[in-house]
């Protein structure tokens, strides 16, 4: 029996989604709430995300969508149907530690700032330095 978890994240960037999806090694389709799927390319129509890996046999297999609820994505997933060979819970920190880092290096490439040096720490995290000239 499935049993769908909602999880209600502060993800608010498409295109920032979007890449972090790319990143984590998924693949994508738009969806409208007619289950109409729609190309990974048109995305003037629905913000509806279904993310999938492709099986043995090259066919899709789902594994989460993130719907739009006006202000933020929910990510939904059916935790009994869970096929990765990682946990669900281990894939959600890596998900929002990539959206964070995206946003942080968008936000600061905008800012005028640039990546020189990143560094994995022990714990997981990920150490940054920007630098930034001032032209006067």
């Amino acid at each position: 029996m499935s049993h769908f978890t909602k999880i209600k994240t502060n993800i608010t960037n498409l295109d920032i989604l979007i890449k972090t999806i790319q990143e984590l090694g998924f693949n994508y389709r738009f969806f409208s709430s007619t289950d109409k799927y729609l190309s990974t390319n048109n995305q003037s129509q629905p913000n509806n995300i279904l993310v999938y890996k492709f099986n043995e046999d090259n066919r899709e297999n789902p594994i989460f969508t993130f719907t739009w609820n006006v202000s933020e994505y929910i990510l939904l997933v059916d935790l009994d149907m869970w096929n990765l060979d990682i946990s669900f819970n281990y894939l959600l920190d890596r998900l929002f530690q990539q959206y964070a880092y995206n946003i942080v290096i968008n936000t600061s490439y905008i800012s005028g700032f640039q990546k020189i040096k990143e560094q994995s720490v022990y714990d997981g995290s990920i150490k940054l330095t920007l630098q930034r000239w001032n032209s006067n």
